[in-house]
């Protein structure tokens, strides 16, 4: 059964058709037309049993004749053909439990008989599971890694408020205890891992070139060079443009 990724993190009522073997609904798996008897059996009596002797030894087995039934069917259901068992097709609600995992199978009773259904769970554009938890990516802004600040993030049940620490890092993770997926054969929620990137903008404003510019002649920590910066606050000077 196909499931799309929040349908196998929340759990869902899940209908689908199934084609079974069960018993014939037209004879109700008596085997004969409604409507009309059938005939004791004089071969074996009604025992479904007959008697074999071979030589000293006597054994019984089932009625070559009837089948075991012990009756014949002269009138045999015309949907069973006297098999009293029909193929039928059903339709049938899944409740499909909250955490189920790919490839997973579970057992259902339909009617009379069980099947097995193996989960198939689509990948999410979003999020990317482990057991419980589960992984995002959320992009902030160069002022919102440097100074802090808030971002909104999609979280698996609703829109996020995730608080930015001041002098976040790239790849640095944020986690939301309990905002993960119900844990199946235990209790309690997995957690919400995001996974902080730093947007670099491709273009600056002329005010936004300055300012970065100023910023870069007072920084201390540079490796190399800066594009733009005659020199920078540990004396180095720049080969750039």
């Amino acid at each position: 059964m196909e499931l799309t990724f929040n349908q196998a993190a929340k759990g869902v009522n899940k209908e689908f058709t199934v084609n079974i073997m069960d018993t014939c609904e037209r004879c109700d798996g008596k085997g004969n037309e409604p409507g009309t008897k059938v005939q004791h059996c004089h071969y074996c009596g009604g025992s479904g049993m007959e008697t074999i002797n071979t030589g000293p030894f006597v054994m019984r087995s089932t009625c070559r004749r009837c089948g075991g039934r012990g009756s014949i069917i002269t009138n045999p259901c015309v949907i069973c053909r006297g098999a009293g068992q029909a193929k039928q097709k059903k339709r049938v609600v899944i409740p499909v439990p909250a955490g189920v995992e790919d490839g997973q199978t579970v057992r259902m009773p339909v009617g009379k008989k069980e099947i097995f259904i193996t989960f198939r769970v689509q990948k999410s554009p979003v999020f990317r599971r482990d057991g419980a938890d589960i992984h995002s990516e959320l992009f902030i802004s160069i002022a919102q890694a440097i100074l802090g600040g808030t971002a909104r993030a999609q979280g698996l049940y609703e829109t996020i408020n995730v608080t930015i620490p001041p002098g976040i890092q790239t790849d640095q993770k944020i986690r939301l205890s309990g905002k993960g997926i119900p844990r199946i054969n235990s209790y309690g929620y997995g957690d919400h891992y995001i996974h902080i990137k730093i947007r670099v903008p491709k273009r600056l404003t002329s005010r936004q070139q300055s300012l970065i510019l100023s910023y870069a002649e007072d920084e201390t920590d540079v490796e190399g060079t800066v594009n733009g910066v005659t020199q920078t606050s540990t004396g180095k000077r720049s080969t750039g443009n």
